[in-house]
Order: structure tokens, then C-alpha cells, then sequence
């Protein structure tokens, strides 16, 4: 029997990340076949043709823009592997913390629940708030091993290390005879028009070089957890003393051959190079289970023929829920507005305090500026790329040192 329901895809169209891409890959591997690309930031937008239903697995990073909640009606969906991001506008996100998840934004996740979180913050996060969840894991674990290569076991990964952590891992690995690659997570697809194939072919291209090293060194979850489920040996620099490292390694920390970063740098690995252990097997339960649960999902929607009106769980319309987007629309500006003027007030006050300081600093070096007050001057030009807080503080901080 021809399969009659539809499947999207869900990716970041402008992501700067390759971990957004690999987790979209690892869902797409579920789907019988591929018949949308459903944007996640504007995921309230989507239309299929008719309005018919498109089933999706919700797994991924949600979300900078939250007003854009919920899902358009045509999805439906499969929710695992879910990330909550707590991020405000000290962060470049959004005011919205969880109000996103009130009314109609929160019976989306009723209705379709169990919610599976991919992380322990994200668990709480959902229970705290009396919301049907579980832990899930990430989709990335239940990623296929990609080809072999000619050159397997040849070669060392090493991914997105701070400058520190490089240099101390190529004095570490001087003596071992293996070739060193320098890799990152980091893209650009802002301005691109790179089709969804040619984005996916980035992705295995990628995971086929992790496959066939020896091993790989990273900082990067979205590399960690590929390795584990590809069973190549990866070593994980983490430091839980991190918030951001808390939030979203909880559990996998103790799922991965794992050293702090000063261990590191000081020369303490006790991971042996040239018989590099193997990955632990703790992940293995979670893999398993997810793998089974989007197999489920895809069997028992694969041959539905319904219209969305008699699939869809959710009791509200299209019309209800945009009224009510709506209105988080509206408190979002009110609560950003409010927000960015006292972070101006902030920054004006800042600003008088540091032009006493340049101009005691001009009459002490005779005129001239010193370095050090250039770069901050340059700073001020570039606040858009820094939170007022942090700019302020880290410009604070170099006055006084002067």
C-alpha cells in the first residue's frame, strides 16, 4: 500500500551550528520519505498543500523566536528529544521564559505529550511545570555508522578546542605518528541557498571522518554523541563547573571518557593514544528505546489517510490559537521595551563614568589615549555583539586595571 502520510523535516534554515544539521539528519533517518522541510523558528508559519497533515519529529534546540508557538495545525507530531533553552535577552534571545507554555501554548504540549526531553535540565524544566514528560535522550545517539575509508585509524579529530586546549593536545600527540585535523561545528547558512541534500551531504561527510579516526578530542555534544552512537572512541573535554556544560551534558557526562579542561592543558590524560578505550556502553538502554519509540510513530502514522481535523489532539482552532500568539506577541515588545531601557539607562550611566576615566587617563599619558581605552572605544562600536551587561562590565574591569 502507497504510504499516504507526509513527512517534514525539521531543520534551522540559518543556523551557525552543524550540531542543528546532525540532529535533523539523525531524524530523517526514520522517515519513509521527505516530503517538507519545516523551518524551525517559524514553525508556526508552515503550510502543506491542503493543509494536509505532516508528520514530525520534534527533535532539536527550541527556540530563539518563541512567539512563533505553536506548531502550525498540520503537524504531527512526535515529541523527543525536545531542548528547552532558557536563554533571555542578556543573551540575544527573547523576555519569553515560559510563558510560551501558558494557555494554548501549553496545551500543544498536553495534548501530544508525553514530552521527551533530551536533557535533565529540560526534564525539569517540563515537570516543574506539571507537564507529562520523560527523559528521551538525543536522536544523535541513534545515529548508523558511516562508511569506512581508506585511511581509517590514521588520523586524530580534533573539534572546536579553544586555542589553549589545541596546543596542549598537539603536545600531547607530537610522538604518536597520527595526523592531526582541526575541525568545527561551526557553519554559516545565514545568506546561503544550500538545498537540504547538499546540507545533509555536509553532515555525512563530516560524521565520516569522526567514524574513521582513531579517535576524537571535542568540547562539542553534537560531537560526543555521534561518536557514541558510531562507536568511535571520543574523549570529551567538559567542565561541569559550567552552567551552560550543567544544562545540557546532564547525563551524558557520565556516558563519555570525559577529562575537565585544566586536567588537560596541565598534561593529566590518562587516555592512551595509541590504544584509545572504548566508548562506554551506558547510552546503549536510551539509544535502543528511542529508536523503537520514532519507529512506533512512524508505523502507526505511515498509512493514515485522515484529514488533520480528525488527527490533530489539540481542541483549539487556527484561528485561537494565532489570537493568543498574538498576545504574546504584544507582551514580548511591552516586556523588551521595558528591558532594553533600563539596560540603556545602564549604559548611559556606564558611558559618563568612563568618559571621566578616558579623559583623567588622556591628561596622565599627555594627549594620548592608551591602548587599551582604544579597544574599548572599539567595543562600544561593536555592543550589538555583546550583552550591555557584559560589555559594561568587561570595560569596567580594563579601566580599573589602567
Amino acid at each position: 500500500m502507497e504510504a499516504v502520510m507526509k513527512y517534514g523535516v525539521l531543520m534551522h534554515k540559518t543556523t551557525m551550528n552543524l550540531g542543528d544539521d546532525i540532529q535533523a539528519y539523525a531524524s530523517a533517518q526514520f522517515l519513509p520519505h521527505i516530503d517538507y522541510m519545516v523551518e524551525r523558528e517559524n514553525i508556526d508559519s508552515f503550510q502543506s498543500e491542503g493543509n494536509e497533515p505532516v508528520g514530525v519529529i520534534m527533535s532539536a534546540w527550541w527556540m530563539w523566536q518563541k512567539w512563533n508557538w505553536p506548531p502550525a495545525e498540520c503537524i504531527v507530531p512526535k515529541l523527543v528529544s525536545m531542548h528547552m533553552n532558557n536563554y533571555t535577552i542578556y543573551r540575544k534571545a527573547s523576555p519569553i521564559q515560559d510563558e510560551w507554555l501558558q494557555e494554548i501554548g501549553g496545551e500543544f504540549f498536553r495534548a501530544n505529550g508525553p514530552v521527551g526531553c533530551r536533557d535533565q535540565t529540560t526534564l525539569d524544566f517540563f515537570t516543574e511545570r506539571g507537564f507529562d514528560c520523560y527523559f528521551s535522550g538525543c536522536i544523535t545517539l541513534t545515529l548508523p555508522k558511516q562508511k569506512k575509508t581508506a585511511d581509517a585509524g590514521t588520523y586524530v579529530c580534533l573539534v572546536d578546542l579553544k586555542p589553549e586546549l589545541e596546543a596542549a593536545a598537539r603536545e600531547w600527540l607530537k610522538d604518536s605518528g597520527l595526523e592531526i585535523r582541526v575541525m568545527t561545528h561551526h557553519c554559516d547558512y545565514r545568506k546561503s541557498n544550500a538545498t537540504m541534500e547538499e546540507r545533509f551531504q555536509a553532515v555525512e561527510d563530516t560524521l565520516t571522518q569522526y567514524q574513521n579516526a582513531r579517535f576524537v578530542v571535542t568540547r562539542r555534544l553534537h560531537v560526543s554523541l555521534p561518536c557514541l552512537a558510531m562507536e568511535t572512541p571520543v574523549l570529551s573535554i567538559v567542565n561541569m563547573n559550567d552552567a551552560g556544560n550543567t544544562s545540557r551534558w546532564a547525563p551524558y557526562y557520565n556516558w563519555v571518557n570525559h577529562i575537565p579542561d585544566k586536567e588537560f592543558i596541565n598534561g593529566n590524560i590518562s587516555f592512551d593514544y595509541h590504544n584509545p578505550p572504548e566508548n562506554k556502553k551506558e547510552h546503549l538502554p536510551t539509544r535502543e528505546a528511542l529508536t523503537a519509540e520514532i519507529s512506533q510513530f512512524i508505523e502507526e502514522t505511515k498509512d493514515c489517510a485522515l484529514p488533520i481535523d480528525q488527527i490533530k489532539k489539540t481542541s483549539y482552532t487556527e484561528q485561537e490559537a494565532r489570537i493568543w500568539q498574538n498576545k504574546l506577541m504584544h507582551w514580548t515588545l511591552e516586556k523588551w521595551l521595558h528591558q532594553n531601557r533600563g539596560l540603556l539607562e545602564e549604559r548611559n550611566k556606564f558611558k559618563k563614568k568612563a568618559a571621566v576615566l578616558e579623559k583623567r587617563l588622556k591628561n596622565q599619558n599627555g594627549g594620548t589615549l592608551p591602548e587599551e581605552v582604544a579597544k574599548i572605544q572599539k567595543l562600544e562600536k561593536q555592543l550589538e555583539d555583546v550583552t550591555l551587561k557584559d560589555w559594561a562590565k568587561a570595560c569596567m574591569k580594563r579601566h580599573k586595571k589602567k
